[in-house]
């Protein structure tokens, strides 16, 4: 990992470890409110809208490419869930760290970004499914629930 991305694994890592500290389960909300800022803030208003695919994508490009937040994104979409992979996450060690300390990967930003923008895109509530680590790289596999 780069030396210039320490401090922001350190502070993602502080973060969602006193959250989930303090509020247990109910850090979930909080997430789920977190990652709909996100997306309103850097996603919404460049979003192609024209199809849940092209969101999709659009969505990815932005992270991906725009935010290089990530070195790569993908998704397919499976009924009613939809599955997203990413690798060259930047915050791979907070949430390395994270899941050692027994914390579940609710506090994974993608997940709870693409939550927003699903619920957003279809007027349906997704819930996050799993997020597995798969070396480099993380599965995300959201559901829409309603």
């Amino acid at each position: 990992m780069s030396e210039a991305l320490r401090p922001l694994n350190a502070l993602v890592y502080s973060l969602c470890a006193g959250l989930w500290n303090l509020a247990g389960e109910g850090s979930k909300a909080i997430m789920r409110q977190i990652g709909r800022e996100l997306y309103e803030r850097f996603i919404k208003e460049r979003l192609d809208r024209s199809s849940l695919e092209k969101a999709l994508e659009s969505a990815c490009r932005i992270i991906a490419d725009e935010l290089k937040v990530c070195e790569d994104m993908g998704f397919a979409l499976k009924g009613d869930l939809i599955e997203v992979k990413i690798s060259g996450c930047v915050l791979a060690e907070a949430t390395n760290l994270l899941k050692e300390k027994g914390v579940p990967l609710i506090f994974c930003p993608y997940a709870n970004v693409f939550v927003a923008m699903l619920e957003d895109m279809t007027g349906s509530s997704y819930e996050i499914r799993s997020i597995e680590k798969l070396e480099r790289k993380t599965l995300i596999t959201l559901e829409r629930v309603a």
